[in-house]
């Protein structure tokens, strides 16, 4: 994956799928595979907080929450 690509599920999972490859081609170790299954859960993981957020933000939109993300 290019560091500048947009990320979503789709691309995730293209990615696993080519992690699997390399490890079943043997081109890449184990804990090399490994590593990228914790990237790609923090990912995952990322992506459902967004998706979380938007929601609750469209359902509770009347309600006046501090934005902490915006805040430096």
């Amino acid at each position: 994956m290019n560091s500048k690509e947009k990320v979503n599920a789709k691309r995730l999972l293209h990615h696993a799928y080519d992690v699997m490859m390399l490890l079943k081609g043997g081109n890449i170790e184990v804990d090399d595979a490994k590593a990228h299954a914790n990237l790609l859960k923090q990912a995952n993981n990322i992506l459902k907080y967004e998706l979380d957020r938007a929601i609750s933000i469209q359902k509770y939109e009347n309600i006046k929450i501090r934005d902490i993300e915006d805040e430096e």
